[in-house]
């Protein structure tokens, strides 16, 4: 009788570290969520506006047409007088180069 009680202890207190371990990566996960709520699509692109904490932000746009992936920096938020190109891929071959 010791024996199953003991057994039932054991497991009752593995179930609870588990569902402790449950608990503590859901609420983790739901901190580091991407949200794309500002993007904006239409007329064969897509774009999407990002701070990135310092002032600076970042704007990226996919064309449709010819499958590219532009990000270009916006320095001067608040003015918004230019914007800086930064990189652009042509998405088929980049999706290749992290496929292989």
């Amino acid at each position: 009788m010791k024996r199953a009680d003991s057994t039932t202890q054991t497991l009752f207190m593995t179930a609870c570290v588990l569902a402790l371990l449950l608990i503590v990566s859901m609420w983790k996960s739901e901190q580091n969520v991407a949200v794309a709520d500002g993007a904006v699509t239409g007329e064969g692109f897509s774009m999407l506006s990002v701070s990135n904490g310092t002032g600076t932000e970042f704007l990226y746009v996919i064309d449709d047409k010819t499958s590219m992936l532009m990000v270009y920096s916006v320095p001067d938020a608040q003015n918004r007088k230019f914007i800086q190109p930064e990189a652009s891929w042509l998405l088929p071959a980049l999706f290749n180069t992290v496929r292989n």
